[in-house]
């Protein structure tokens, strides 16, 4: 053994798209104390961090930034850096890295998807196995000459800003007007963008300025044949989640696989109750109740926790007949063993009622373990019917902040297009959210679209004036993303 401990992982996020995150990668973000991050990076891969890391932007060649990193591994932290594609095809980087290791810090390289492959890729063009990239600010007369000689699939990088400057050089090295070029970029991003042509429409004009890269070659003529990301339904929108923390990761999956991006903005955040007392006395006499009715995953969880947390054996609940909302709410149950006995058609209170009013009878007792701000339809309508209702809260629901000032921003750049609400407590947190920064907030959501979970939420929504696009058909989460994908 040679004593071999890393200090600081210097991370490849790869070209954009948070999942081409390697696991290695994912692993050290997840545990890092201290998470440095090229401001260029997917700001949905700091998602991956934890609550308690610091988060600090550092471009690379910053000495403060690197003095930063210094301070923290002699703090002995777990020091992660984040660096766009691969970290060591980065001159720069190398350099830091390097920089670094003069002061006795042990680099460990965990490597990223290249850019430079993965943005063709994504465009639709194969790069084959001959294939070179240069950057356009590190070139040389003979280094154009060269470019132009070579076969293969060559990869130039650059704003484009510096096309014409580009064009023009390559064409005094003698590149034919005809040789087929593509300018892409943001690629693999959701505001991805392709033009392909040749040299000589390229020369007339730029197609379209910023940092991106030109790819020349046959190959782009695979491209008409070969493109499909732009074809994924939710390509070319960003789409906001706004479901509790640690409850999004499924929606946010679903989105990228679309082709969407997803900004994240957990309205709600769930505590253990404030008041446990009459939560407590219900749970301790599990063996008096007829039936058991759970509204919500988060119900289930947290009904589970109470009883792990005062030593109550499920066994107790053996007179109860189980009752749920929607499908994955019976999913949660049934992990654990349990059997459903009634789940209504329809994923709402409503439904439920209609299906309990021929099972019940007149003082039988039904405990109710739900949130602090569960709508009241449903303990009222069983106790009309004659129950005893133990109402409790089993978790309370408060307004979340993480990612509002990013909302914000967002909203007032255009870059969202869908809002997505999965609750009424989702929207009513959410408007008063906004209301905390913009108090004529209105006029945020102007050119946005919207989608909502069921009908009560969004009635809710159009309660708080905001105009709702589309509602999902069946009230889950597979529902709301068919409800999206169909929205013009």
């Amino acid at each position: 053994m040679n004593g071999y401990s890393p200090t600081l992982y210097l991370v490849g996020a790869g070209p954009g798209d948070p999942s081409l995150l390697s696991l290695k990668g994912r692993d050290a973000i997840r545990r890092a104390d201290v998470l440095f991050y090229d401001p260029k990076v997917n700001r949905a891969l700091l998602k991956e961090g934890s609550d308690k890391a610091d988060y600090v932007p550092v471009e690379t060649g910053s000495p403060n930034g690197l003095q930063e990193m210094l301070k923290a591994v002699a703090e002995e932290k777990r020091v992660v850096w984040c660096v766009p594609g691969d970290p060591f095809l980065h001159s720069s980087v190398v350099r830091d890295a390097e920089r670094l290791a003069r002061h006795g810090v042990v680099c460990e390289p965990v490597p990223g998807v290249p850019w430079q492959l993965a943005i063709p890729l994504y465009s639709g063009i194969p790069v084959g196995s001959n294939w070179m990239v240069r950057q356009y600010g590190e070139m040389n007369e003979k280094d154009w000459d060269d470019l132009v000689a070579a076969s293969g699939t060559r990869i130039l990088c650059l704003d484009g800003h510096f096309l014409p400057d580009a064009t023009r050089r390559l064409l005094s090295a003698n590149a034919s007007l005809d040789l087929s070029v593509a300018w892409v970029k943001h690629g693999s991003r959701m505001e991805q963008s392709v033009w392909t042509g040749s040299l000589g429409q390229l020369s007339n004009g730029a197609p379209d300025p910023g940092e991106g890269v030109l790819i020349l070659g046959e190959v782009v003529r695979s491209q008409e044949h070969l493109q499909w990301f732009e074809k994924k339904p939710l390509f070319g929108r960003r789409i906001l989640i706004t479901r509790a923390k640690g409850q999004s990761e499924s929606m946010v999956q679903q989105v990228r696989e679309l082709g969407g991006e997803t900004v994240e903005f957990p309205v709600i955040d769930l505590r253990p109750p404030r008041q446990q007392d009459q939560l407590d006395q219900a749970l301790k006499q599990l063996d008096r109740y007829q039936w058991v009715i759970f509204t919500s995953v988060n119900g289930v969880e947290y009904f589970f926790s109470h009883l792990n947390r005062l030593g109550i054996d499920v066994r107790q609940m053996y007179r109860a007949r189980l009752v749920t909302i929607g499908p994955k709410t019976a999913d949660a149950l049934e992990e654990r063993g349990l059997r459903v006995d009634i789940q209504p058609e329809e994923y709402r209170a409503e439904s439920l009622i209609d299906a309990l009013k021929p099972m019940v009878s007149s003082g039988e007792r039904v405990l109710l373990p739900r949130a602090n701000i569960a709508r009241e339809l449903l303990a009222v309508e069983l106790e009309r019917m004659g129950c005893v209702v133990t109402d409790v809260d089993a978790y309370d629901t408060v307004p979340g902040t993480e990612g509002l000032q990013e909302t914000v921003e967002m909203l007032q750049q255009k870059r969202l297009h869908i809002l997505t609400f999965t609750s009424s407590s989702t929207v009513r947190y959410f408007v008063k959210a906004l209301q905390s920064i913009e108090k004529d907030w209105k006029p945020l959501l102007e050119g946005v679209q919207v989608a909502c979970i069921g009908p009560i939420t969004a009635n809710t929504a159009k309660e708080h004036g905001i105009c709702v696009n589309t509602v999902a058909r069946t009230y889950t989460i597979e529902g709301l993303i068919e409800a999206v994908k169909k929205l013009p």
